[in-house]
C-alpha cells in the first residue's frame, strides 16, 4: 500500500475539526484505527470473548488516545501535531486505561475493598474522561456531568425534595469508576459492544458504494417530480440514517451529494440543510435496522428487536410522510420543477447494483432468527458487504478502502465512547442518590397526574437533556428521568421508552443546540439556527406522532393489535400529516388564504386527533376549504375585472 493511498484527501483525519498531523503521527493513528476496528470486529464475530470492564477499558482507552492525538487542548491552537500538555495527557490515559484492565480481576476477589492506590487510580480516570470530553463533547453535557459529581457531594445542601445524605469522594469514585455502575456501566458497554459494530457495518456499505446507490435509486425514483432533489434527499438520507444511527455523521455523508441538488433547482440553501438533517434524524426511528439505539432500546425493554421495529414501523411512516409532503409543498409554493432527463440515471442501470442492499437484509433474517444484533451486524452485514463488493472493480473492496472505513468509523466512534462514558457518570450518579425517581415524583406532582401535561413535560427534559449528545447518550439520558414519569401515569413501557426516543432523536435538530442543523448548515453556506427552526418545521410530524401513539396505542403494532382500528387509526392520521404539511406552506392544490389556512389546520387536527367523531368533522371542515381554495384559485385566474 503507497502513501498516497494511506494518507489521502479522503481521510477523515482531513477534517477542520482536527488539528493537522505530521504523516508519521497520522499513520500511527491509521494503525490505531485499523487495530481498534479489527478488535471489535473479532469480538462481534464472536472469535474471542472478555470481561465486560475488560473490553469498556480498551474501548475508551483507544477513544481517549485517538481524541488527545487529533484534538487540540484549546480550538484557536495552530500547533501541528500532539504537544507536551497532550502528551502527558495521552500518558494518563493509558495509566488509568491500563490500570483499570490489569487490576480488574483482583478487584473482583478483593469484594469490594480497595486499597487508596485504587481511588487515586479512579480520580486520575475521572479527570482523564473530563478533560477529553471537554474537547469533542456538547458543553451542555460535560456541564451536568460535572454538575451531578457536585450534587453527590453535597447532597445535603440541596433544598427538598432533593437533597439526600451526601457522600464523601471515595465512595463517590468507588461507585463512579471502579464498580460496573458508573463510567464503566451499561452505557459504555452499548458503545463498545454495539455501536461501534454498527458505525463500522456504516462505515463499510459507505466504502464499498451504497451511499451512492441510495442516491441513484432515489434520484430515479423521485428525480423527475416537482423539488425532486429534496425528495431524493428524503429517501436517500432515510436510507442511510436507518444504517449510520448518528445524524451529523449521516448528514456529512449523504448531504455533500443532496444539498447541492437541492440549491441547484431553487431550494433556498437553509430549507436544503433542513431537509437533510430532517431526513438523517427520522433514519434512526425507520425499521428495519433503526440504528444502534433502538438495540438498546429493545434489551432495556427486554423484549425481541423485531417486536419493537414492527411497533415503530407505522409512527415512522407517518413521520416521513409529513416530511416528504412538506418538502412537495415547498416545491409547489416556489413553482419548482424536477432535474433534467441528463441528470436522472436509468432506474434499470441503478438497479444492477441492488444487490449491495442484500446486507441489510442479512442483518433483518439473522436477527429474525434469534441471533445477536452485533453478531448479525457483523455477518449479515459487514462480512457480506464485504464479499459482494468483490462483484464488480468499481465497488472492490481495497486495502486503501479498508483504511479508509476503519479511520472514518473510529474517528465517529472516538465522540461516541467518551460521551457514553461520560453519561455513565451521570447515570452512576442516578442510581447511587436516587434522584431519577425524586425528578418523576416532582413531575407528577407539578402536573397533577395529568396526562397531556406530562407529555408535555417529558418531551421538554428529552430534547433538553439530548441536544448536543449521540443519539444513544440523549436516549438513556432521557430514559432514566423521563420514562418513570410516563409509568406512573399509566402509559405501556413500549410506548414510554418509544417517546422519549423520539425526541432524543429529534434533539439533533431542536435549537439551540442542534448538531446536525450544525452539520448541514455548514454543508449549505447557511446560518445553523435558522436551518433548525426550518428542519423542527418540516419534522413537525416527529413532535405530532409521539403524542398520537400516547393517545392512541393502535398506532403500536403489538401482538393483540385490532387490526381494523389500527388501519383506521394510521389513515387518519397519514390524511392529517398531508394537509397539516399543505398547511405549513400555505398551498394545497392552489395557494390558500391565512382563514383558510387557519381553517385547514384545524380540520387537519381534527382528523390527526385519534376520535372517529373529530374525524367526520374535520371531513366536513376539510371539504368547505377545498370548495374555497377552490373558489379562490378560480377567481385569481380571472384577474380583476
Amino acid at each position: 500500500m503507497t502513501d498516497e493511498n494511506i494518507v489521502s484527501t479522503s481521510n477523515p483525519f482531513h477534517s477542520s475539526r482536527f488539528r493537522v498531523i505530521p504523516p508519521a503521527v497520522e499513520r500511527l493513528l491509521i494503525i490505531l484505527c485499523l487495530a481498534w476496528a479489527f478488535f471489535h470486529l473479532l469480538l462481534a464475530a464472536e472469535v474471542f470473548r472478555l470481561p465486560a470492564v475488560k473490553l469498556r477499558a480498551i474501548h475508551l482507552g483507544a477513544a481517549l488516545l485517538m481524541i488527545f492525538i487529533l484534538v487540540p487542548f484549546r480550538k484557536t491552537s495552530k500547533e501541528r501535531g500532539p504537544g507536551i500538555v497532550d502528551l502527558a495527557w495521552i500518558v494518563a490515559a493509558v495509566a488509568a486505561m491500563g490500570y483499570t484492565y490489569f487490576r480488574h480481576d483482583t478487584l473482583i476477589r478483593m469484594g469490594g475493598r480497595y486499597s487508596p492506590l485504587d481511588i487515586q487510580m479512579g480520580i486520575l480516570g475521572l479527570v482523564v474522561l473530563f478533560e477529553a470530553a471537554r474537547r469533542v463533547v456538547s458543553p451542555g453535557l460535560v456541564y451536568l456531568a460535572a454538575f451531578m459529581l457536585l450534587y453527590a457531594y453535597f447532597g445535603q445542601s440541596f433544598p427538598e425534595p432533593f437533597n439526600h445524605v451526601g457522600y464523601s469522594v471515595k465512595r463517590i469514585v468507588q461507585h463512579l469508576y471502579l464498580t460496573g455502575e458508573g463510567v464503566f456501566g451499561f452505557i459504555l458497554g452499548v458503545s463498545a459492544e454495539i455501536i461501534i459494530v454498527f458505525v463500522l457495518f456504516g462505515a463499510v456499505l459507505d466504502g464499498v458504494g451504497v451511499a451512492d446507490l441510495f442516491n441513484g435509486l432515489a434520484n430515479a425514483l423521485t428525480g423527475r417530480t416537482r423539488g425532486g432533489p429534496a425528495k431524493i434527499a428524503v429517501v436517500s438520507s432515510a436510507l442511510m440514517g436507518m444504517v449510520s444511527g448518528e445524524t451529523s455523521a449521516n448528514v456529512a455523508t449523504t448531504g455533500v451529494f443532496t444539498i447541492p441538488l437541492m440549491k441547484k433547482v431553487g431550494y433556498p440553501p437553509h430549507f436544503a440543510g433542513a431537509v437533510e438533517c430532517a431526513a438523517s434524524a427520522g433514519g434512526q426511528i425507520l425499521p428495519p435496522v433503526m440504528g444502534a439505539t433502538a438495540f438498546v432500546l429493545a434489551d432495556t425493554l427486554g423484549i425481541p428487536y423485531m417486536t419493537l421495529a414492527k411497533a415503530a414501523f407505522l409512527p415512522a411512516i407517518l413521520y416521513f410522510l409529513g416530511v416528504f409532503c412538506t418538502v412537495h409543498f415547498r416545491a409547489v409554493k416556489l413553482g419548482l420543477s424536477g432535474l433534467s432527463e441528463d441528470e436522472i440515471p436509468r432506474f434499470g442501470d441503478v438497479a444492477k447494483d441492488s444487490y449491495l442492499m442484500l446486507p441489510l437484509v442479512g442483518i433483518v433474517v439473522l436477527m429474525l432468527k434469534n441471533y445477536t444484533p452485533v453478531f448479525s451486524a457483523f455477518w449479515g452485514g459487514i462480512a457480506l458487504a464485504v464479499l459482494l463488493s468483490f462483484f464488480k472493480k468499481s465497488t472492490r473492496m481495497t486495502p486503501s478502502k479498508v483504511v479508509y472505513c476503519a479511520t472514518k468509523a473510529c474517528s465517529t466512534a472516538m465522540n461516541l465512547a467518551v460521551a457514553c462514558a461520560l453519561v455513565g457518570t451521570v447515570v452512576g450518579v442516578a442510581s447511587l442518590t436516587g434522584v431519577t425517581m425524586t425528578i418523576a415524583d416532582a413531575i407528577f406532582k407539578v402536573t397533577g397526574g395529568a396526562l397531556f401535561p406530562g407529555l408535555i413535560m417529558t418531551m421538554f427534559v428529552a430534547l433538553i437533556l439530548g441536544m448536543g449528545l449521540p443519539t444513544t447518550a440523549a436516549y438513556v439520558l432521557t430514559a432514566i428521568s423521563a420514562v418513570p414519569v410516563l409509568l406512573r401515569l399509566g402509559m405501556p413501557e413500549i410506548h414510554s421508552h418509544l417517546f422519549v426516543f423520539y425526541f432524543g432523536v429529534l434533539s439533533a435538530l431542536t435549537p439551540p443546540v442542534c448538531t446536525g442543523a450544525y452539520t448541514a448548515a455548514g454543508l449549505a453556506g447557511a446560518d445553523p439556527n435558522l436551518t433548525g427552526f426550518t428542519g423542527v418545521r418540516l419534522a413537525i410530524s416527529g413532535f405530532i406522532v409521539p403524542f398520537l401513539f400516547m393517545f392512541d396505542h393502535e398506532l403500536l403494532i403489538t401482538a393483540d393489535a385490532n387490526w381494523p382500528a389500527v388501519l383506521q387509526a394510521f389513515a387518519s392520521a397519514a390524511f392529517g400529516v398531508y394537509l397539516f404539511s399543505a398547511v405549513l406552506e400555505g398551498v394545497w392544490f392552489a395557494p390558500m388564504s391565512a382563514p383558510v389556512r387557519v381553517l385547514l389546520g384545524i380540520g387537519a387536527l381534527l382528523f390527526i386527533w385519534p376520535k372517529a367523531l373529530l374525524s367526520l368533522i374535520g371531513l366536513g371542515v376539510v371539504v368547505l376549504c377545498f370548495f374555497l381554495i377552490r373558489r379562490g384559485a378560480k377567481l385569481a385566474a380571472a384577474g380583476p375585472h
